[in-house]
């Protein structure tokens, strides 16, 4: 199986009777995060909060919160099936094996990853709707405050595409953004993340812009990538 965007695993999960649609109005501020606990804690489905206090958003959250629902997204039935994929291609990067089987097979694992690299394309879906300039609201946003002390609502799965200034190769990280405002975040990016990296580098460049986009609701295996040392 393989998902094209976030829509498309959510209905997924709705076909296999593991997402819960909630339609009662319910408040981003503490009160979603703690219906999430509570199923995370517990097994549940993922969930689907359609009618989110003063946002005209539906927010999609619990996701990937069990091991089958995990392999789902990766494009598995079971996640065993992923660990054997991984195992051999890291026995692939130590050179395949003697023998001219061995060798087509490693042929073989080596075109599948050669149709994982990134295409770029002159127009994609996120270009359907375009707002600039003073039309940039992301209050729009149904946004998590997800704990008491926390200081404000935070976006919690974005992938944060950042350039490195001095080599231009680009970085997928997951990194909260804390809302400011209406046109301002704050980006938590660790220390030693390499999103961090750039803007150190940046920096000492003297540089008044770091190069920055971020993606939301990507397709599942996407945005787990912003998750792994890759």
């Amino acid at each position: 199986m393989k998902f094209k965007d976030l829509r498309e695993f959510i209905a997924f999960l709705e076909e296999k009777g593991d997402l819960r649609r909630i339609k009662v109005p319910v408040s981003a501020d503490l009160e979603i995060a703690e219906i999430a606990d509570r199923a995370v804690k517990s097994g549940g489905p993922a969930l689907l909060f359609e009618n989110v206090e003063g946002k005209d958003m539906p927010l999609a959250i619990n996701l990937f919160g069990t091991h089958r629902r995990m392999a789902w997204a990766l494009g598995v039935e079971d996640v065993t099936e992923l660990t054997d994929r991984l195992r051999g291609l890291l026995e692939l990067l130590q050179g395949p094996s003697p023998g001219m089987r061995n060798k087509m097979r490693a042929l073989g694992q080596l075109a599948a990853v050669a149709k994982t690299q990134p295409k770029t394309v002159k127009k994609a879906p996120c270009q359907d709707v375009v707002v600039t300039g003073d039309d940039v609201d992301i209050n729009v946003l149904p946004a998590l405050k997800c704990w008491p002390m926390d200081a404000g609502r935070f976006i919690t799965l974005p992938l944060v595409i950042s350039r490195d200034p001095t080599t231009g190769t680009r970085n997928v990280g997951t990194y909260r953004m804390q809302v400011y405002d209406r046109q301002t975040t704050g980006m938590h990016w660790q220390t030693h993340k390499v999103g961090a990296h750039h803007y150190r580098s940046s920096e000492e460049k003297q540089q008044s812009r770091l190069d920055v986009a971020v993606a939301l609701g990507a397709d599942p295996a996407t945005l787990w990538t912003g998750s792994l040392p890759l």
